[in-house]
């Protein structure tokens, strides 16, 4: 029998057994703005539920603020409600969310069951598709496809008055619960493209759905495409056709 050996603990799969024993302790609240705000502003780990069913498993610096943008994003998609979404948190330690426990929660639970985390890897996270995804046709990820977004969003932050084109636009991609992106002075440029703040428009009543409001910044700009994705919406000055998406200005 040798005298020495090496020693090595997996602190992940121990961290990740005992958060799902933590998350089992837990019963699933409703996604509901009350709810969320209610929270501390802690960071952690989360899952997500959809009629019931785990179909998220993800890391916030503040949970809080995550799942508020859950409930948002849920709510400016098709064939989806937020009332059937619920969620269970856990407020962890820095030293602990660092070792990322989600990726081996996600492994867990898919290993449990079919259909578990589902979302996950699945174009629901919050991130930009990015330009070069519009410009090779490349398919919509599984989430994206299934609820598109609600371009009919009713705007009603948004009032009849006349803005200059950047100031619309700006102020419609505050409000939204998905991106709208549109071309700026240069690539990765903050700066605003001169067409925007050249022209005016005149929104003529309170509360326009957004695609009636891009549709009127495009007309109002020469040579400007608006375009409707099924996970978000782009105005660039171009004329191109997208397989993945719908040309909304010129009709």
């Amino acid at each position: 029998m040798p005298c020495f050996d090496r020693f090595e603990i997996d602190i992940i799969s121990a961290l990740s057994s005992q958060l799902v024993a933590a998350f089992e302790m837990l019963e699933v609240g409703p996604l509901k703005e009350a709810q969320t705000k209610a929270l501390e502003s802690g960071q952690g780990v989360y899952q997500l539920y959809h009629k019931g069913t785990l179909v998220y498993v993800g890391k916030a610096d503040s949970l809080k603020k995550r799942l508020a943008e859950h409930h948002e994003k849920v709510s400016g998609r098709k064939n989806i409600s937020v009332a059937d979404m619920g969620f269970k948190c856990l407020f962890v330690h820095p030293n602990w969310t660092a070792l990322a426990p989600e990726d081996s929660l996600i492994k867990y639970y898919r290993k449990a069951g079919t259909g578990k985390c589902a979302w996950n890897g699945n174009g629901f996270g919050p991130h930009d598709p990015g330009r070069e995804r519009e410009t090779t046709n490349k398919a919509p990820d599984g989430f994206d496809a299934t609820y598109p977004i609600r371009e009919d969003w009713l705007c009603s932050w948004i009032k009849s008055s006349e803005y200059t084109a950047y100031d619309l636009l700006k102020c419609m991609k505050g409000g939204l619960p998905y991106l709208l992106r549109f071309e700026t002075a240069a690539p990765k440029s903050q700066k605003p493209h001169p067409d925007h703040l050249a022209v005016k428009a005149k929104v003529p009543k309170d509360g326009m759905p957004v695609k009636e409001l891009l549709k009127l910044v495009a007309k109002s700009l020469s040579g400007w495409q608006a375009t409707v994705f099924p996970s978000h919406m782009i105005l660039y000055k171009e004329h191109r056709s997208y397989k993945h998406g719908l040309t909304i200005w010129p009709a």
